[in-house]
């Protein structure tokens, strides 16, 4: 779409009300000059109207240019499109009779006026509606009209079954009672059923794991590599910071909430107090103590390394090779590197100068071969390993059996098998595998499982609720 008729089409809602008034007062001043009192504001009407019907024309203009960013619900901008467009051409016609026929005051004609009149206030009145249940949701205008009023007006409302929130917080289910409440405040507005910003809907779990146009917005175990985590702790001033500006924004305490719920795996069916909640965590959740881990866990390896920095030549000379090299921290000599799709030997090599310094190493989407990842074997010192979507196989993983210091492996998309996961179970200090969409079966997994009862193994979302969503949309 065309940014400079998006750009107009932003001013839709600012715009709207100066029609509504316009035709209001128009319509008030026709009323009342019929009285002799107030004969002479009907040669105002006129010229009320007439603006009245030209800022109907720009708003359901503006109207258009908005529809077309996407997002809403398909039906109910239909019928506020067309009504938008009714009343306009009812506020042209309006104008145009009343002109035409200033002096006419022909009883047929006047029963006439009138109706047109009737019809726009029922257009207006319709279009103004469903302009409130595309922003708001579509009960918003009735959700609290009073039960007889419902009743009289034929409104059938089916009571929202509310689950009762746990009076202790650490039986509470954190994704139904600790996060979804946050999202409701800051991100339901914008992502729910009616209003579907980014054909995304953040009202339930189902919706929130199905994720939006650009696919999943959580990635289980890593807040930071997740998009609603970093959408929500951008710089305000960042264009794709969120909630958009205007929109009240999570606090720090949120945010915090959010990550600790992603970094301890996003389970959608856990209690509080099945998670490990931090000493900052259960200060904000209210909690008078730590919850300790439910299992122990693998220790994080990276403090007890040691390595000597990297000479600032050689890391300038790999540089050269269009190879992606930065310290993990601050006064740290070890090294994260990353290399972009066009993986050669020639930079495999060069990386053999600095093995020694390398712990984060990133291959994700690249042609790494099962014979190329044969030359990181001796990199002693990696933690971490993303082979996410390669063609690496069993064989290749076979060649990290040396690096017995890796804990962290991102498998996802590659197409290691059963096989490829006896490897793993040489790996000492292995936390966490990635393994969706690979050619792994459930036994494989529970075997590695059994092997390694520490390892926390991600498989990918919960294929239950995935294929429920899947059966709802």
């Amino acid at each position: 779409m065309n940014d400079l008729a998006l750009f107009f089409g932003r001013f839709h809602p600012t715009f709207l009300h100066l029609p509504i008034g316009m035709l209001l007062i128009a319509f008030v001043m026709e009323i009342f000059s019929q009285f002799k009192s107030f004969q002479h504001l009907r040669y105002a009407v006129n010229f009320v109207l007439f603006f009245g019907a030209i800022t109907s024309i720009i708003t359901a203009l503006m109207g258009y240019f908005l529809a077309e960013e996407g997002g809403y619900d398909d039906n109910l901008l239909l019928l506020h499109k067309w009504l938008g467009i009714g009343t306009a051409l009812m506020a042209i016609l309006l104008f145009l009779l009343r002109w035409a026929f200033r002096n006419n005051s022909n009883l047929t004609f006047s029963k006439t006026y009138l109706s047109l009149w009737v019809i726009l206030l029922f257009t207006l009145t319709l279009a103004g509606h469903y302009g409130g249940s595309l922003t708001h949701g579509e009960a918003y205008l009735t959700e609290y009209m009073p039960q007889p009023l419902k009743k009289w007006a034929g409104i059938t409302t089916v009571a929202k079954k509310k689950r009762e929130k746990p009076a202790d917080i650490q039986e509470a289910l954190v994704f139904e009672d600790v996060i979804l409440p946050i999202l409701e405040k800051k991100c339901v507005g914008c992502h729910n059923p009616e209003k579907k910003k980014g054909d995304l809907i953040m009202a339930d779990a189902e919706n929130f794991i199905k994720g939006g146009e650009h696919g999943a917005i959580f990635k289980a175990g890593n807040a930071k590599e997740s998009g609603i985590y970093i959408s929500v702790t951008l710089p305000r001033t960042d264009e794709f910071a969120m909630p958009p500006e205007g929109k009240e924004p999570m606090t720090e305490d949120e945010t915090k909430i959010l990550a600790w719920w992603i970094n301890e795996g996003a389970d959608f069916k856990k209690k509080v107090n099945e998670l490990k909640v931090s000493e900052d965590i259960a200060k904000i959740l209210g909690i008078n103590e730590a919850i300790p881990s439910a299992k122990p866990s693998i220790p994080d390896v990276l403090p007890t390394l040691n390595a000597q920095s990297a000479e600032s030549p050689i890391i300038e000379s790999i540089k050269k090779l269009k190879i992606d090299i930065n310290p993990i921290a601050s006064n740290s000599p070890f090294l994260q590197v990353k290399l972009n799709q066009d993986i050669t030997e020639e930079k495999l090599d060069a990386l053999q100068k600095i093995a020694e310094q390398i712990t984060w190493l990133d291959l994700k989407r690249s042609n790494i071969t099962d014979n190329q990842l044969n030359k990181i074997k001796n990199f002693k010192n990696l933690t971490e390993l993303r082979l996410e979507q390669t063609g690496i196989t069993d064989k290749g993983v076979k060649s990290l059996e040396t690096l017995t210091n890796l804990q962290y492996l991102n498998l996802y998309g590659s197409k290691v098998s059963d096989n490829g996961l006896k490897s793993l179970e040489k790996l000492p200090h292995l936390r966490s595998v990635y393994l969706w969409q690979t050619a792994v079966t459930p036994n494989g997994v529970s075997e590695l499982q059994k092997s390694k009862p520490l390892l926390r193994i991600d498989i990918g979302l919960d294929r239950t609720i995935l294929d429920s969503a899947s059966a709802k949309k």
